[in-house]
């Protein structure tokens, strides 16, 4: 048996590493290493073949027990992960996230050989059955009270996993960066749904409210904890606005027997895994996808046609996924690849050249629109995230990476890898090929694998499937990390890299990188737009809020403000903001009267088609002109402010700066003229944009859904997923905001402020207001007004003068007293009589 010695006891047991292990292992294992030793000398001195059989029998025990020790570790350290998991719905509630087992929601996938090597189900109180698949948790965030299930098929979906590498590649760090991800989401969003403004009402079914353990913490104190931490209110928004927005799917461990036997080959100090790799799952499970026809060489057409793919768990479970989804973008972390080495960490995306030149610094050739899209968000991702290396923090490479590896290109090699890997098979289905038979402008299906699995599936996937940008993020290096977020067993408090709390914007931090490249991923699904402020005044809250109904018939009175009548109203500024996107190729805003509006459009809660757009502006100028009315009052019904253009904080030129720092959001302002409002008058405000058009023509024309979404108004797929949900696309050219509401109201007082005034509905809502001091604006008008009051009472009580030229003020000072005289009403009358004779 292998010797410890006590410096290297020592060292696995640091406080590092104590994060990670129980209190008193190491010892335990020194202690019986020295009697051990101890017991070798005595038989030595002492010699007997006896006590050496039983010496070496003692020794295999102990062996076997380390074994089986280190297993536990193992199996401890995963059933702490899958606890953390869970955890996240008990705590934030079904309405926000669910944690289901991937055989509960594919019940196909029960019958996969799956072998897992340790009772990964004993955290659940269940028992692990023979040859049943391992626990495998799909993680995913729906806010089904702002989205319910019926509204929701249109929701952007956008997918974030790890774990699909071989033991030895396995990046370690990409499981605990998506549940600090989730995490982090999670929290922003109960926080924001607390509002701050009002005091929290009854829970009733019309609206829903948070859990109890929620609700026990307040809205300001949530903030303040955020705020310390690093995410201001700017953050808390925006990642709150991700939750709400979108659908994310997550599989922090794809193949968790292969994460397993990983712990365990790290925990028993080995560097290649004891446990049968084809017990566990195929090593090539990461390849084990179809591989396309018109992707094969010719040399390789008169090869059978029989072909090992989809045999593994991992890779039946991804195209159960794809197939119920209609997921436009994705992150896959990976450890380093031993086909490409890289010095620094890199993004990988999919190429369809069979050979690729790897270069740290030459540009990736573009091929297609689809490419060029690709490796757009590819060098976003690099700027977002840094990766470390002896010359300090850099930029993540950017790399084509081809259908297979140069292992399997080489049709010399000999390896089981036959299939194509899942990057390129997430995005191969929208190929088309004019020349493939019987595909008309359907997508090329793929060649059906063999084995069971495959039978019971469709050789053809539907318009929807597999058109996915799923980025490769290739870690650094690959060795066990120092402390694995979300697996500690013990009780000691686990931080990222440095231990610091703040590793969200850490240069350094291998865990904040992965986590804001996730961030980054499900921004860019879909475009959105803003508005932040009117007449100076900047909005309190979002325009969508977690947890929170969206009712078409609350849409003026969601986002609203009043606008006292005055000459403010000739220049009234409004500025807004753009993201889910790289460039803003057209943006404006919308101004006219909401009783001009056609409500069921214009709703605030879906997006209105060009159809419908095209048909109420037909309508709208028809009338107008069958009215009468002049040009004047056309553009007060319903105009559009001069279009501007430019980048949002998401391309690529704007995150070369400063890693980890969160770039400041692009803003557009422009001055609209409301002079000819009336008072009562109620003005819908909409921002409108549309975001990276690409050139394109003929067979170069785009078959992703990311790309066709928004140039494409054509393009509409739906996919019926499970239980009767689906999910759907549909392109258009223009995006709207939430629109924000201005009412005209009376001409302010002399003393009253022209400011505009939020009434937006979460503000104004029946409560108190628990953080809505006045401030000084407020004051300054009462207090002048005051002031001047009290001002003419003293001039006119101290320095008016008398008749005999006393004035009070005098009188006052020196205690005198003016006498009062008496006269009688005759005297009084006889002097008027008098005065009357004389004139």
């Amino acid at each position: 048996m292998p010797m410890m010695s006590g410096a290297a006891c020592y060292h696995r047991h640091h406080p590092t590493f104590k994060r990670r292990r129980k209190a008193g292992h190491c010892f335990a294992i020194m202690m019986a290493l020295i009697v051990g030793l101890a017991s070798n000398k005595i038989s030595a001195v002492s010699a007997s073949m006896h006590y050496d059989n039983e010496g070496q029998e003692h020794s295999n025990n102990q062996e076997r027990q380390e074994q089986r020790n280190n297993n536990n570790i193992a199996e401890q350290m995963l059933s702490t992960f899958f606890e953390n998991l869970n955890h996240l719905e008990e705590q934030y509630g079904s309405n926000l996230v669910t944690v289901q087992d991937a055989t509960d929601v594919y019940p196909i996938l029960s019958q996969t050989n799956g072998g897992c090597p340790f009772d990964s189900r004993k955290f659940k109180m269940q028992q692990q059955e023979d040859k049943m698949p391992c626990y495998t948790p799909i993680v995913t965030i729906h806010d089904r009270i702002t989205n319910p299930l019926e509204h929701s098929q249109y929701l952007p979906e956008v997918l974030l996993l790890s774990g699909l590498d071989t033991p030895k590649q396995m990046d370690m760090l990409g499981s605990s960066s998506i549940y600090e991800t989730l995490k982090l989401l999670l929290e922003c969003a109960a926080c924001e749904a607390l509002s701050p403004w009002v005091a929290p009402a009854a829970p009733t079914k019309a609206q829903p409210t948070l859990n109890d353990t929620m609700s026990e913490k307040t809205a300001i104190a949530c903030r303040n904890e955020l705020q310390s931490r690093g995410i201001d209110d700017d953050l808390r928004k925006w990642m709150a606005r991700l939750v709400a927005t979108r659908k994310i799917i997550t599989l922090p461990i794809v193949d968790v027997a292969a994460f397993y036997s990983r712990l365990e080959m790290e925990e028993s100090g080995q560097q290649s895994t004891t446990v049968d790799s084809e017990s566990i799952a195929s090593p090539w499970s990461q390849c084990d996808f179809p591989y396309p026809d018109h992707w094969k060489k010719p040399s390789s057409s008169s090869e059978s046609s029989n072909n090992k793919c989809m045999s593994t768990f991992p890779s039946q479970l991804l195209n159960e996924l794809f197939r119920s989804h209609a997921i436009q973008l994705g992150v896959a972390f990976h450890g380093q690849l031993d086909d490409f080495l890289l010095p620094n960490g890199w993004i990988g995306v999919p190429s369809w050249e069979s050979e690729v030149s790897l270069s740290a610094n030459a540009p990736p050739t573009i091929a297609s629109v689809d490419e060029d899209a690709m490796i757009e968000i590819g060098l976003a991702y690099s700027g977002f995230g840094r990766s470390t290396s002896n010359n300090g923090a850099t930029s993540y490479s950017v790399q084509p990476i081809p259908p297979k590896s140069k292992k399997v290109i080489d049709e010399e090699a000999d390896n089981d890898c036959k299939g194509a890997t899942m990057e390129h098979w997430a995005f191969s289905a929208g190929l088309t090929l004019k020349d493939e038979s019987n595909s008309g402008t359907a997508p090329i299906w793929l060649e059906q694998c063999d084995g069971e699995y495959a039978s019971e599936q469709p050789s053809h996937y539907d318009s929807l499937s597999l058109r996915s940008f799923i980025a490769s993020v290739v870690s650094t290096r690959n060795e066990y990390p120092l402390c694995l977020p979300g697996f500690v067993v013990d009780e000691t408090i686990c931080l990222p890299e440095n231990n610091d709390p703040h590793f969200f914007f850490d240069n350094a931090s291998h865990l904040g990188s992965k986590l804001r490249m996730s961030l980054l991923a499900i921004e860019l699904v879909e475009p959105w737009t803003s508005i932040r402020s009117i007449a100076g005044v900047e909005l309190r809250d979002d325009d969508v809020i977690p947890l929170s109904q969206r009712l078409p018939e609350n849409c003026p009175k969601a986002r609203a403000m009043t606008l006292p009548e005055s000459v403010l109203m000739k220049d009234v500024n409004i500025t807004w903001t753009i993201g889910g996107a790289f460039t803003v190729t057209e943006t404006a805003i919308m101004h006219g009267k909401w009783d001009v509006l056609d409500k069921k459009i214009f709703d605030c809660v879906t997006q209105p088609t060009k159809q419908e757009l095209d048909a109420f502006f037909t309508i709208l100028r028809d009338f107008e002109v069958m009215e009468g009315e002049t040009a004047q009052e056309m553009e007060d019904d319903v105009s559009f402010t001069p279009v501007q253009n430019g980048i949002t904080r998401w391309h690529p030129s704007q995150l070369n700066g400063k890693a980890g720092v969160m770039p400041a959001e692009t803003t557009f302002t422009v001055s609209l003229d409301l002079s000819d409002y009336k008072v009562g008058d109620a003005i819908a405000i909409y921002a409108l944009v549309r975001t990276d058009q690409r050139e394109y023509s003929g067979e170069n024309r785009p078959q992703s859904s990311f790309v066709n979404t928004r140039t494409n108004p054509d393009w509409s797929h739906t996919n019926t997923g499970m239980a009767g949900s689906s999910s759907a696309v549909q392109g258009r050219l223009d995006w709207f905001s939430v629109p924000v509401t201005i009412t005209i109201g009376a001409q302010p007082g002399f003393f009253q402020s022209k400011q505009p005034i939020e009434t937006s509905l979460r503000v104004s809502d029946i409560g108190l207001v628990s953080n809505d001091s006045p401030g000084i604006e407020d004051l300054f008008y009462p207090l002048l007004a005051a002031i001047i009051v009290v001002a003419l009472v003293f001039f006119c009580a101290f320095c008016r003068e008398e008749s005999d030229g006393t004035d009070i003020f005098s009188v006052l000072k020196e205690r005198r007293a003016i006498k009062r005289q008496k006269i009688s009403m005759d005297e009084f009358f006889s002097e008027e009589a008098h005065s009357l004779e004389l004139t």
